[in-house]
Order: structure tokens, then sequence, then C-alpha cells
């Protein structure tokens, strides 16, 4: 609908006043069209890249499930409850229709990935409203920016980009009860710099044109609006002012009492000042005049920082509902502050903080919610986990509440006396990933999920997650970071914790202990580290770790002393380039004595005597967050880095390598998508070879950083954390900060470059041994928890048809598949299903037949192509043998 036709239908207003209110928003631009996102750009990159790749071999999704994700959106179709909804700040959308039995990932291959919020039209279920970007101020390199609205108008299954495309940040979207066209949006705008595109905006055309109501200025955005159910043209919003820091003076409620096109200033009985920070809004069902207000008041103390209001004249006087302190976001109110009444009962309300407040007396006095937790996958997990993201309340039913918190998903049916966690989502925020070579176990910190560990298994949600926690806090979380195995002793592992906090675990006693470095009481210097510590055990000696805040540390023993070895790295010779401490340090594995550092800030430092001496070497590079150096394991005075700028909203991509230990620089990035990159990995085996992780996915060079491919296919649009190596299966493994870990084979790629095979040849690579399931020795019947599938490699010349056919021993054709064959690298995963039966007998079993052990020919053909491969089939040991549980 166009400004003018609105205006014409809305004859309960005088024409003259609207005519003026079109005039001001025209002459305030609020119709002008929004530069587009850099990260849109980027995504056609990305895209194209990844259809045209050669390099199309199989991503496997590994999990784990058990320890969950932040769940920041929560919604449920209240006409069909078993029907739900969970966004996750940056793993995307995910949605059930059998009461969380099994979810899908709905917004796929799109070019936002982060996630502010999400919602279901009240009048149509089918209609959604997306916004991406999220909303969370963390400056920990993964708070991922959005690229504007989107809409669903068959529940998820489509979407469309509808605008607000420099939104950045979207944290709140509210749609009117009776028409699904009618939406205001919530803008926070780029959260580390200024930009004018934030606050308050309505469509009333279902996203076809934007207006912005509510604008303070270029540091200000809009984090919440609340429409009245019962009065839709009453309705409630607040700014935050959210850069530079977390609060300021420009924070406050507004009203409005006809729709949205005018806002006034609510302050009587509000707190003002140069430190209010993010406020949440909540009005009731029923009365329209009736609202709470729960606000980061950080002018008070760090404790008493939350405060609830209640207003019940519609905005024009408020007062603080509790006498004394309310201590439910002690400093951190930045991350919560959102408040709900009970549709049925406006005195009842819940708040979000840490923990989930729940007063039933209009906010004068307040118990915490906790009650007894389920989980779809059983884990040492106990309670309810701490840090509330998003309540859902059913409108016909407030005792069915649906939580988000950093923890995940949890659903309660009496109000929070029990709970069903539906930790079967694979989608956990990995900051670092580590391996034991031996034996093949992945360890991974993750957000506020503690650390993991498991086996490099193909994920399946049908069974218990294989995986398990190394630690976990009181809480039933905690942030983990890097974990280390010590190589002599399996027992010990070493994990840390959120800015530095260093542990030692002796599994043989479990008993762990604080291992943080420190510095000598008389030190004048202060040592700081940021909130992703670097710290990594030495190749060279098991006992020696090296720890990097603003002073790079050292221990000789385990951890239990420490000592500097450097000066204060955060002060660099160039003043843009001064920082808060290391982002990333590493040693040699050529040379022990050759260490680096990297700061936040891009101040790039190296040391060839063990860190005696220091030279910074930071010309020609990004002031940006520096979070992977790479020296190079085959040439000694090489070396590679790449950083991100997510944290100075700089989405520009930044990957160099330096033959001369850094002291000249040259970037590669030529060939990639201009998005952030957070992490460069040089082939163990192949100096020529390079991996790069960037915020959508992993790239592959051959050339040493000359031109770069998309690596492989099935992994999702996801930020890509940290690159690991299994030498013995020829594994590169992912850890993602979003959707889990995922693992690939690069046997075929060594295979290629081995023998110099042509871009013009045809080829079918070497099979593994591949298991068949085990059975079961009393039913007979497979176990599909110990299915593995076979990988079929082959790299074509050329795009065409082609047949994968199975041969016995006796050359009888026992199973094929036509497929579409592309140009370079193919790869079909088999299930080992040879056929398929069905019966209508009543105790029958075996409904798939799977190949039995044995050797066989499989033959890959064409019109003009015929390739052949051995494959052996081996039986599979019982999955109660294994140790550990894997």
């Amino acid at each position: 609908m166009k400004y003018l036709d609105y205006l014409n239908c809305k004859t309960s207003v005088k024409a003259a006043s609207l005519i003026f209110i079109f005039f001001v928003f025209l002459s305030s631009g609020v119709i002008a069209q929004q530069p587009e996102s850099p990260l849109v750009a980027s995504f056609e990159t990305y895209r194209k890249m990844k259809e045209e790749t050669p390099f199309k071999l199989d991503w496997v999704a590994l999990g784990p499930t058990v320890n969950s994700a932040r769940a920041d959106i929560v919604q449920v179709d209240e006409t069909n409850p078993g029907t739900m909804y969970v966004g996750f700040g940056s793993g995307g959308i995910w949605k059930t229709i059998n009461h969380g039995v099994s979810w899908k990932s709905i917004f796929e291959e799109q070019s936002s990935i982060g996630i502010g919020d999400m919602e279901l039209a009240p009048s149509d279920p089918n209609i959604l409203y997306l916004g991406t970007g999220e909303n969370l101020k963390k400056p920990r390199n993964f708070t991922l920016p959005g690229t504007g609205m989107f809409r669903s108008d068959d529940a998820g299954e489509t979407w469309r980009h509808i605008g607000l495309n420099d939104s950045w940040a979207i944290s709140e979207i509210e749609i009117h009860p009776n028409d699904p066209d009618i939406v205001f949006v919530t803008v926070l705008g780029h959260l580390w710099t200024k930009n004018q595109n934030r606050g308050l905006y309505r469509t009333l055309d279902g996203g076809k044109s934007w207006e912005q109501v509510l604008y303070k200025n270029d540091v200000t955005g809009a984090n919440e609006v609340q429409i009245s159910p019962s009065d839709p043209q009453i309705m409630y919003a607040s700014l935050w002012e959210v850069y530079p820091g977390i609060s300021g003076e420009n924070s406050g409620v507004y009203r409005s009492r006809d729709g949205g096109t005018t806002w006034e200033h609510c302050t009587n009985g509000l707190p003002s000042g140069p430190k209010i920070g993010r406020i949440g809004l909540t009005v009731s069902s029923t009365n329209p005049d009736k609202a709470y207000a729960l606000i980061d008041n950080l002018n008070n103390s760090r404790n008493e920082a939350a405060e609830l209001y209640k207003t019940e004249d519609g905005g024009l006087n408020w007062t603080k509902t509790h006498a004394g302190p309310f201590k439910i976001f002690p400093g951190i109110g930045w991350y919560f502050t959102d408040v709900y009444v009970n549709p049925e009962n406006d005195e009842e309300v819940f708040c979000l903080g840490v923990r989930l407040a729940h007063s039933l007396d209009g906010g004068k006095t307040f118990s915490y919610i906790g009650g007894q937790v389920s989980r779809m996958t059983p884990s040492l997990a106990q309670g309810l986990h701490l840090d509330q993201c998003e309540l859902w309340i059913n409108p016909s039913n407030p005792n069915h509440l649906a939580l988000g918190n950093d923890g995940g998903f949890y659903v309660s049916y009496d109000k929070g006396l029990t709970w069903m966690h539906y930790n079967n989502i694979p989608t956990g925020e990995f900051y670092d990933i580590t391996i034991d070579q031996e034996d093949y176990t992945i360890y991974g910190g993750t957000q506020d999920d503690a650390t993991v560990y498991g086996p490099a298994k193909e994920l399946n949600t049908r069974f218990p997650d294989h995986w398990k926690y190394v630690w976990i806090d009181p809480w039933d979380g905690g942030d983990g970071c890097v974990t280390q195995i010590d190589p002599e002793d399996k027992s010990i592992i070493y994990y840390s914790r959120q800015h530095g906090d260093a542990m030692r675990l002796d599994k043989s006693k479990d008993l762990a202990v604080s291992i943080m470095p420190r510095l000598p009481k008389d030190s004048k210097d202060t040592l700081v580290f940021n909130y992703m510590t670097p710290y990594f055990l030495s190749q060279y000696d098991s006992k020696t770790l090296y720890h990097g805040g603003n002073f790079m540390m050292k221990s000789t023993d385990r951890g239990d002393t420490w000592k500097a070895i450097s000066p204060n790295l955060a002060i660099s010779s160039n003043p843009e380039k001064r920082s808060f401490a290391t982002g990333d340090i590493a040693q040699s594995s050529l040379d022990k004595e050759l260490l680096y550092a990297g700061t936040d800030h891009g101040a790039f430092w190296v040391s060839k005597d063990g860190g005696t001496s220091w030279e910074e070497n930071s010309t020609g590079i990004a002031n940006n967050y520096i979070r992977s150096i790479a020296p190079s394991q085959h040439q000694k005075s090489r070396v590679y880095m790449a950083m991100t700028g997510i944290n100075y909203d700089d989405l520009n991509a930044y990957v160099y390598t330096s033959d001369d230990f850094g002291k000249t620089g040259r970037s590669i990035k030529a060939g990639l998508p201009n998005e952030p990159m957070n992490v460069i990995r040089e082939d163990p085996k192949n100096e020529d070879i390079l991996y790069a992780g960037s915020m959508r996915g992993v790239y592959v060079s051959l050339d040493r950083g000359l031109s770069w491919s998309f690596l492989g296919k099935n992994l999702p649009a996801t930020a890509v954390a940290d690159l690991e190596f299994h030498l013995e299966s020829q594994d590169l493994v992912v850890g993602t900060h979003g959707r889990g870990i995922y693992k690939i084979s690069l046997a075929p790629i060594y295979e290629m470059v081995n023998q110099n095979l042509l871009a013009e040849t045809n080829h079918f690579f070497e099979i593994k041994k591949t298991p068949r399931p085990w059975y079961n020795s009393s039913s007979g019947e497979p176990d599909y928890r110990t299915l593995e599938k076979a990988n079929f490699s082959y790299w074509l010349s050329q795009a065409r048809p082609i047949r994968i056919s199975i041969f016995d021993e006796s050359d009888r054709e026992i199973w094929r598949e036509d497929l579409e064959g592309t140009q370079g690298f193919n790869q079909y995963r088999w299930d080992l299903v040879v056929r398929k039966v069905s019966s209508d007998a009543p105790y029958f079993i075996h409904y798939e037949r799977f190949i039995n052990a044995g050797n066989y020919r499989v033959q890959i053909t064409s019109d003009d192509v015929m390739m052949e491969q051995k494959f052996e089939v081996i039986e599979s040991s019982s999955p109660y043998l294994v140790r550990d549980g894997f």
C-alpha cells in the first residue's frame, strides 16, 4: 500500500493531519532506500563459489547435541502446539511439527546467518517475520550482523527479503494482532559504530515499504516494542543507547496512542541519567493502560541495576514495583531485560535475567523458577540452565511455557514445575576444538555450554548422543574455551574458561585445579585476558604451557607456576593498534624457540629466542582482531595469519602470508568472499595447500593462496571457528559457532595432488574398508547406531550422467544407482542397503537388507567412461564393547 493510498483510506483521522504527517516522513527521509549490507555482496560470491567448486566432497555432521546452544527465539503455534520454532543466534531457525521429536532447519542459504528475532502472526501462524542480526553486543568475534527483514507465508518453507537492509541488529518484531501486514521492528543498528538507520520501524503493507516512526540519534537504537492485544492503537517502545557502550542518557521508554504514528517520551517516575541500559517492556492483555518496564539502571551499583516499573495510566506515570534490590542481572542487563505478563492475570509477571524470576503480586515480591528438568539427550546437566533469553506463554493456557536460554530450548506444561529440555538439535556454538590423535576423540569448548568430547561418528538424532562433558559448572553450563590433552598421560586434560581461567583436570583422580596465570605480587603490571584466551601445550615438552594475555605467560611445571616472557604486547608502536590482550599465540613446529603473538587490534609480534626478545611486525596489516596464527610446518620463516573485524563493524576479509617471520606480509584474500575470516591453516602434508574458515564456510587453496575454492558440500552457511586435522584418517575437522562439528576426508585431494591428476582425466579414488552394521545377537536385527556409510569418491573431467554398480566375487551385480555427475570431485555416500523389502506379515523383520561382509568390485560407468575400484566390507564390533560408551 502506498502512503497516499493509506492516507485516503483512514477516514477516522482528519486528512490535513495525515497529510502533514506524510510530509514529515518525506522530509525526514524515512522512505529512502537503505544502503545494502556488505554481507549481501559477499553472500553472492559465496553462493557462486559453492555452486562452481570442483571440490564437492561431503562434510559429515558429527553433532553434538548434548550441550545444545543459546536459544534466543522461541515461538509456538498455539493452534497446533506440536509445531514449535527455536532460533539460535548463530545457529539459524529450527522447526518441529511433532513436539520436538525431530527438527528441521528452515532458514538456510540466506544472506544472513545471525538471527535477531522471529515472530508468528497472531492472526495467521503460517505468516512469519524474521529479523536478522544478533542483538547481543558481545565482543567475541561471533556476534553476527544481519541484512534486514525476511518474510515467509508458508510457515518457513520459503522466504523473501523485505527490506531494512542496513539494520545489522534487530532485537524485536511485533505484529498487529488482527492484521499480519502491520508490523513493527526495533532496530539496534550497527553495534560498534554510529549509523542513522536505527530506531523503530513500521510497515503497513507486509514489508513492501517501511517508515522510521521513532528515532533519537545515530548512537541510539530501539530495543523493544509491545502492542496492546486489547487495543492495538496503544503501544509501548524502548530506545537503547547502544554505542559506544551499553548504556547512556538517550535510553528510555515511549508510548503511542495512534497505532505507532506518533510517540511520547515517558519520564514521570522512570529513572534517568547517563547510564540507562537495555529496557524490556510488556503490556497487559486486557488493560492497554497497564504495562511493565524492566530496566538495566547502571546508575545504581551492579547488584541493584535491575529495576521493574509499572504504569496503570497508559505510561503517564510509573512506579517501581519493589522496595529492595532485584538481583537478576547484576551489571549484565544488556544480555536480558525481557519481561512478560500472564495473558489471564496481569499481576503475574515473569522477568528474564540470569534466572527466571516470577511474581504473583505485580512485581512487589519475586520467587525463582527452577523445576525438575528431563532431557531428550541424557547428560550431566541436572537443572534449568541460567541466562534466560526469551519466554513464550500460551495465551489460551498460561501454564504452558516455552523458554529459551543459553542452554537451549525448554518447554513446561505446569508453569515451570517440570521441563523438557530439547537438547536434540545440533547447534553448538564452538570457540575451539582439539583432536586426540591416538583415538580420534574430539574436544570442544562452547559458548556457555561447557566443554564436551566425543567420537568422530556421524550424527544420528534418532539415538542418544555419544558426546559427554569434560566439565560442567554448577549451573549446568559455563563458557568452554581451549582444551589440550597431555600426550604422555591421557588422564591429564587442560581446559580453559573465559578471561584466562585455566584448569588442569586429572581424570584418574577426578580432581581439577586452577592453573590460571598470575604475575608476581610485587609486579607493577596488570595481567589481563580477552574473553577467549589463547593458550597451548608445547609439542616439545608435555609439561610446558603458553598462555596469552597482554603478556605471554609460560609454565614449565604443568601450570603450577608461571612467568611472563614478553613485554606488554598490548602496547604497540602504532597508537591505532593499542590493544587489550592477545587474540592468538603460536609456536613453530620447526623451531621451539620461534613464538608468535597477535593482539585484538592488529599488533603482530615474533620472538626467535623463546621469548627473551620480541619484535613487532605490524606494518601493512589491518587494525583488527588477530584470531588465527599458523606458523608453517614446512618453511621455518613462513607464517600465515587471519583476522576478523566483526568487533569493529568491519566485515572485510583479512588473510596474510609472510616468508620472513611477518616482517613483510602479503594479502592472500583475492578469490575469497570479502567477509570476516576466523581461521587459517596450512596442510600438514603439503605446503601448497591452505584452508581458510570464514563466517560462512571453508575454502581450500592448492597454490598457497593465489586462488581459492569452496570446500565440500552439505556444510551449512555457518561461522567457522576452528579447523584441525586428524592425521591417520586424513580428515579435516571443523568446529562451527552455531552448527556443531563436521568432518571431511582429504584423501581424494591428496591422491589427486600426489598423482598429478589432470583436470581432463577421470579418476575413481581408493575406497576405505567399511564395516557393515552390527547385528544384535539376540534379535538378529541390525543396530542402526553402528551404521557407517561407504564413501565412493571420483573425479569427472566434465559433468555427465553416471552409474555406480557393485559386483560380488562371482561378478553378480548386487546394487546400482544412477546419478548426475558434476565436473570435478564427486562423492556418493552409500548406506550399504542392497535391497528394501516390505511385507504385510504381522511379525515381519529385516525391511532393509545390508551388504554382507566380503570383497567387492565397484564400477562407475557412463557412455565413454569406465572406472573401477576394489571395495571391502568388514564385520563391525558390538557397540557395547567400545570404550567409554562411544
